[in-house]
């Protein structure tokens, strides 16, 4: 199976990896803090990213999404980054979403990104200054 940076990102994990599988189990199961979060913003919560996994004859790739629209158990969302590996979407491109192809959220609150679960088993194949940086910012590093 193909993958988005599978080669040139080192901190690119497979999702099949047991950590990064674990990480997106959590994601998933604390999905509800996300919506909490979006729709009362009683902590002046901002910068809100799901990551969706669109698989394409095959491949796989995560997108970054923003723009999100929940309604009649249906969440749409908009693609915020030009894909490298799948076809079946573009940059900006409106699509629906199932909830099982959320894989990460985050957040912004109190100055410190929230969620960014499947950040972490990404930490052990990158470089030590970027991880110390990435955990500046994580509210749960």
């Amino acid at each position: 199976m193909l993958t988005a940076c599978a080669k040139r990102d080192k901190g690119y994990v497979e999702d099949s990896d047991p950590e990064m599988a674990a990480a997106i189990a959590k994601a998933q199961e604390t999905l509800p803090q996300f919506w909490q979060g979006f729709d009362q913003r009683a902590h002046g919560e901002s910068n809100f990213v799901l990551v969706v996994r669109i698989t394409d004859k095959g491949r796989i790739e995560h997108f970054h999404t923003t723009d999100f629209e929940r309604r009649d158990g249906k969440t749409m969302v908009s693609i915020s980054n030009a894909p490298k590996i799948v076809a079946s979407v573009k940059l900006g491109d409106r699509i629906e979403i199932p909830a099982a192809d959320i894989t990460d959220w985050s957040y912004m609150r109190d100055g410190k990104y929230a969620g960014m679960f499947t950040m972490k088993p990404r930490f052990k194949h990158m470089p030590a200054d970027q991880v110390e940086a990435f955990k500046k910012v994580m509210a749960d590093p």
